[in-house]
């Protein structure tokens, strides 16, 4: 008997397609890929092979990053994140297309419907190029979840099964497609277009210029009027990272000067570049001094109203941050000490950031009322660059409060909280109140002569 050696070379397998077969290939599914998404009945079915896959694959990313490159502009530069999305969300349609083919005993199809997958991605992103000038958020979720509906016919077509099963197994690739758009939230572009470069920070400068401006804020508070409840806001917006801190305390500030009755009576502690030189930081030391300085100035009948906006961790330590100063975070113990030391004689706190209702235990006092974006173990939403509240800001300030009754207004912004995040697909942030027994008694105040918000 004759032995075979193991170094013996195997049978040659079938030859490799030459490159314009494979080129025509990959033509031809990208054509198809972009033709699902008219629906009319196609009886072409995508190619299996690796090598068309492969391109297939290199084209998306190279069309993805032609589309942002031409949006963002001159300038652009390449967004690691995009990137580090773009191949998350492709990764998770993959895992699904692989467990609905093996699921279904059909795992000889997957390269297929790979395939298939590839192409109406990359069908996706040249309609997104088309209708790029109506662009907006609703716009670009409808088109991917009108992508994900493709996404499922391509399971539809491409699976050898009877038509109950095969409809059965796309609804369920639809659901799946579905889902992971919902949990995506807004798509990161791959190309960007950087910030306009800042000149270095000058730490030495901003720091001392901390107590002439918080000396030049109080100086502006009016005195409060003998017998005549009156409200004081403090606005408190500590991350820099974020324009959405600065904006929504801008915006409430407005709200209580102009339609609240705080005209003279309100501060705002912001970390930001564009306000640095007018402002006093929002750090600890001086919400201290502001606080206290305030107090001073109020009535026994008089309330503060303060609203804190950061992220926050799940240990509960409200974040302050403003580009190379090395601030301190604040805890939840060293809020409470700083809010319920300063002496102020009614007060209303809105702590808006992720976890914050983990601030709650040490905020509590009779004369107090304080509320939370969320709970204690949860997030809240909204923290993004150019918007300008967060979702429980925009809730409860700009759609809900429209006179001095904080707690009617927090019942009626909590069913709209909800909304807005289920109809983005993240779970419910649950946001807190709580109220001391004589602050009850105390609100709401009488609401101000000029009328309810427009």
């Amino acid at each position: 008997m004759t032995e075979v050696g193991i170094w013996e070379p195997r049978p040659p397998g079938p030859p490799a397609p030459p490159v314009p077969t494979m080129l025509a290939g990959v033509w031809r599914d990208l054509l198809l890929g972009l033709a699902l998404f008219v629906p009319f009945p196609l009886k072409l079915r995508f190619s299996g092979d690796a090598r068309v896959i492969l391109v297939a694959l290199v084209v998306l990313f190279g069309v993805t990053f032609v589309v942002d490159y031409v949006s963002a502009g001159r300038g652009a530069v390449l967004q690691r994140w995009g990137l580090y999305a773009l191949c998350a969300f492709l990764g998770a349609k993959v895992v699904v297309l692989l467990v609905l083919a093996v699921g279904s005993s059909r795992s000889e199809r997957f390269a297929h419907l790979l395939a298939g997958l590839l192409a109406v991605e990359i069908g996706g992103v040249v309609v997104y190029a088309v209708v790029h000038g109506f662009e907006s958020q609703i716009a670009e979720r409808v088109l991917a979840y009108y992508a994900a509906a493709v996404a499922a016919r391509v399971v539809f077509r491409e699976l050898d099964m009877n038509l109950a099963r095969r409809t059965c197994v796309a609804l369920l690739a639809l659901t799946a497609f579905a889902g992971l758009v919902a949990c995506r939230g807004p798509a990161v572009p791959v190309v960007t277009t950087p910030p306009p470069k800042r000149p270095p920070l000058d730490v030495e400068s901003v720091y001392y210029n901390q107590p002439r401006l918080v000396q030049a804020a109080l100086d502006e508070v009016l005195v409060s009027q003998d017998g005549v409840p009156e409200t004081y806001f403090v606005g408190f917006a500590s991350h820099s990272r974020e324009d959405v801190f600065e904006n929504e305390v801008k915006h409430i500030e407005t709200l209580f000067r102009e339609r609240l009755g705080a005209e003279g009576r309100t501060v705002m502690l912001i970390n930001g570049r564009d306000t640095m030189d007018e402002l006093p930081l929002a750090n600890g030391p001086n919400l201290e001094t502001v606080l206290n300085g305030v107090a001073q100035k109020m009535g026994s009948e008089d309330v503060l109203f303060l609203h804190m906006t950061s992220h926050g961790p799940k240990d509960h330590k409200f974040s302050v941050l403003f580009e190379s100063m090395r601030l301190n975070d604040l805890s939840a113990k060293r809020l409470g000490e700083i809010v319920n030391g300063a002496g102020l004689p009614w007060r209303v706190v809105v702590v808006s950031a992720c976890f914050s209702g983990g601030y709650i235990e040490d905020l509590k006092s009779p004369r107090a009322m304080v509320i939370t974006a969320a709970s204690a173990d949860r997030t809240s939403f909204g923290c993004e660059n150019g918007r300008e509240f967060t979702y429980f800001g925009e809730a409860y300030y700009r759609d809900s409060l429209t006179d001095g009754d904080y707690r009617a207004a927090f019942e009626r912004a909590v069913p709209l909280v909800r909304e807005r995040e289920e109809s983005r697909g993240f779970k419910h942030s649950d946001p807190q109140i709580w109220m001391g027994e004589e602050i009850v008694d105390k609100l709401p105040l009488a609401p101000p002569d000029d009328g309810a918000l427009e």
